[in-house]
């Protein structure tokens, strides 16, 4: 099963992360259109459509921790300040910017047991 994997252009090298595990939610960047509507002052007159440049693509992915490496490593990659390039499983490839990430604690026998949802902004 192909891994996903952050890779890191700003250093000059690429530095790679690959997830130990795939995340298990992904909603994929779709296409948010920037349509303003203007009615016109004639009396039988149609409505006038402008059309500009497409609002921010975002997009979300959901997974699990099992392990205190995985946990520190992503937690580093987390807060990166530069666009990142994220990779899936099916060998799709987005630059993105991490916008939110959140982490959820989870109680198992496993200290190092956590979930995280990523809001990412596609460029």
């Amino acid at each position: 099963m192909a891994q996903w994997t952050l890779t890191d252009y700003s250093t000059g090298t690429p530095e790679i992360f690959t997830f130990e595990w795939n995340p298990n939610k992904f909603d994929p960047p779709g296409r948010s259109a920037n349509i303003v509507a203007e009615a016109t002052s004639a009396p039988n007159g149609q409505t006038l459509l402008f059309q500009g440049r497409d609002k921010l693509r975002k997009s979300t992915f959901e997974g699990a921790v099992g392990s205190e490496s995985f946990y520190t490593d992503l937690d580093t990659w987390k807060d990166k300040w530069y666009p990142l390039e994220l990779s899936d499983d099916q060998g799709n490839t987005w630059t993105i910017l991490i916008e939110e990430w959140k982490w959820t604690r989870v109680k198992r026998r496993n200290p190092w047991r956590f979930d995280y949802t990523a809001q990412v902004i596609v460029l």
